[in-house]
């Protein structure tokens, strides 16, 4: 596939994921916010947390050592797939055995008896997602991505629909069926992306002791960042949970309208994660820190005037989003977008660790800030609750960009300057497209 076409068309689905997830996702938490009291809607995040927890860490464990090896002349791609697969079965029963042994310690931690039987309906979904996620990974592998984005929107829009109709047909149902609708739409993504992705399944399925221990010490790493990671991103809301479930419905809010700034982010880190393979295998170390600051720059550029209505408008922010009873977590959703400028630099580190072969970089200082953001959460948060926890978000961010700042420009010689620069251009040249589509009244151009 050409230059051009694969940024294209990579980048168009990716792009075009991220905005149905937003969509369904927003649509999704806008009528949950109305349709239960603030309290019962806590319980629902917490769900939330369990599973994006969960799914976090068991993707990253399998997804890019998957993607990375799968290009690499030689290789047995059959072979490869199918030891990978045996990785993602038996990783997602690890943490389903984890899950039903904790659901009597959150019942008690959280207070709430209605988590028990919404994390079993959980554990079901997690087997659906054993070949959802592998016939994902497997397309992103072959540098395709219809499959994803139709069988993700599929998953979210099915979830969507369901929590729509509960909203303007049926009141009062039980939080449970929220959670079966959940594997409900799991299971309709994975029927749709087979459809569309079954083409590139092997030929023979045959597992490989060598391709196991392959993925396992490469995956091993990025599975121990993909844990502090999400231990580091959740954990704030875990231990709110604790005090109340009004409060971490409330910060729960700031999280979300925080995620729907990450989408840009994600999206182009997404894409760019093969093409930085492909520059380090071909080119050398400067094109990798090229790269970077230009997909920084460009996640950058788009989420600068997001971030500043944010800040500017708080209150109207979370009225259109969350409704009026959430207003009260203004001042943490300032602090939260403010640091979140930051975001870009630190995912596109953690990409750039893995591709020139030294995950445990990131892995390590990602276990150290996690670590640091568990301590300072249980003191700040029971002492300041949610305003404790967006403070604690802040250090952590600034925490992984100064170090990985100063790994950067040492070992690739990564300059901020050149983030700056590249996206003041990217703004020269948007703001140069717009006029000239204005002035010919064309997209022709």
């Amino acid at each position: 596939m050409k230059e051009r076409s694969y940024w294209l068309a990579s980048g168009s689905y990716s792009i075009l994921q991220r905005l149905f997830a937003f969509i369904f996702g927003f649509g999704s938490f806008f009528f949950l916010t109305r349709y239960f009291p603030v309290e019962r809607f806590g319980v629902w995040a917490l769900f939330i947390v369990v599973t994006s927890l969960v799914e976090m860490a068991r993707t990253a464990f399998v997804q890019n050592a998957f993607i990375k090896y799968y290009k690499e002349p030689g290789l047995d791609t059959d072979a490869l797939f199918s030891s990978s697969l045996l990785i993602n079965f038996i990783s997602t029963l690890f943490f389903i055995v984890i899950l039903l042994v904790a659901i009597p310690f959150l019942v008690t931690f959280w207070n709430t008896e209605e988590i028990g039987p919404m994390i079993l309906w959980y554990c079901a979904a997690s087997i659906v997602l054993i070949p959802f996620t592998q016939l994902n990974f497997l397309e992103q592998a072959n540098h395709r991505f219809k499959g994803v984005f139709l069988g993700n929107v599929t998953r979210q829009g099915v979830l969507f629909f369901c929590i729509l109709t509960s909203f303007i047909f049926f009141p009062n149902l039980p939080l449970s069926l929220f959670s079966f609708f959940y594997f409900i739409s799991t299971v309709f993504g994975l029927l749709v992306s087979y459809y569309l992705t079954r083409q590139y399944l092997p030929t023979h399925y045959v597992v490989t002791s060598a391709y196991l221990k392959k993925l396992a010490y490469f995956g091993r790493y990025i599975l121990g960042t993909g844990i502090t990671s999400s231990l580091g991103k959740y954990f704030d809301q875990f231990i709110l949970g604790s005090i109340n479930l009004t409060s971490v419905a409330l910060f729960n809010a700031s999280v979300r309208i925080i995620n729907m700034i990450e989408i840009p982010v994600l999206s182009i880190a997404n894409i760019s994660y093969p093409k930085f393979a492909s520059v380090n295998a071909e080119n050398s170390l400067h094109e990798v820190a090229r790269l970077y600051e230009k997909t920084v720059a460009a996640a950058l550029a788009i989420i600068i005037p997001v971030v500043l209505v944010i800040l500017t408008l708080p209150e109207l922010v979370l009225t259109i989003t969350a409704g009026q009873k959430y207003v009260s977590v203004t001042e943490p959703l300032r602090i939260m977008a403010a640091f979140f400028i930051l975001m870009p630099f630190n995912v596109q580190f953690g990409n750039v660790c893995e591709i020139i072969n030294k995950p445990q970089i990131s892995f390590r200082v990602n276990l150290i800030t996690n670590i640091l953001s568990v301590v300072l959460n249980l003191y700040f948060i029971k002492i300041y609750g949610a305003m404790g926890a967006a403070c604690v978000f802040a250090f952590t961010l600034l925490f992984i960009f100064i170090v990985g700042q100063l790994y950067l420009r040492v070992k690739l010689s990564v300059n901020l300057k050149n983030v700056a620069v590249q996206t003041a251009l990217f703004y020269k040249s948007s703001f140069l497209f717009l006029r000239k589509i204005i002035t010919t009244k064309s997209l022709d151009v």
